[in-house]
């Protein structure tokens, strides 16, 4: 939905740039401009604001379109050399790879919340199944955990929520 969103958008930035464009040089020509008067009657200081204002519209709809990237988080802490700073995106993406140790994960997503001090892991999972859902859930914390202190040296997570948004069949992952 989120493409077809996009070339609607794009289409509509188009139309309005492009009759903006076209009904000011529209007013600009005045070979043209009579041509256009003897369609439609109006006034050529109404036809160049007319355009200015759908141009200035289609590029205001462009920009406002565009999402700002997000901030970059990271979690620091001071070690006796100096400070440490590890973004919360690479210490996700670092979790994210554990599900490789789990034969019956199909799929992993992980958020990294930082909160004062700590941190919370919030992961989702796709298993398979047939799997100890519970167990594979309870291992996969205590690995995260693990993986955490041992890998990048943060001990100070708070929780380790999971959350199991599927269960697929073996005939879906075919």
């Amino acid at each position: 939905m989120s493409f077809l969103n996009r070339i609607f958008g794009l289409l509509v930035v188009a139309a309005l740039v492009g009759g903006g464009l076209g009904l000011i040089a529209l007013a600009g020509s005045e070979p043209r401009w009579e041509a256009a008067l003897s369609v439609a009657a109006g006034a050529r200081g109404d036809m160049v604001s007319g355009g200015a204002l759908l141009a200035v519209l289609g590029l205001l709809y462009l920009l406002t379109g565009y999402r700002r990237r997000r901030r970059e988080k990271f979690l620091s802490f001071e070690t006796e050399n100096g400070t440490i700073s590890i973004s919360t995106e690479a210490i996700s993406d670092y979790i994210t790879k554990l599900a490789g140790e789990f034969s019956s994960i199909v799929r992993m997503w992980t958020r990294v919340l930082p909160a004062k001090r700590t941190i919370d892991i919030v992961v989702d999972v796709w298993v398979r199944a047939g799997a100890q859902v519970h167990e594979v859930c309870e291992l996969l914390q205590r690995r995260i955990r693990e993986q955490l202190a041992a890998g990048l040296g943060i001990s100070d997570v708070r929780r380790v929520e999971v959350s199991v948004r599927d269960i697929v069949s073996e005939h879906r992952l075919s």
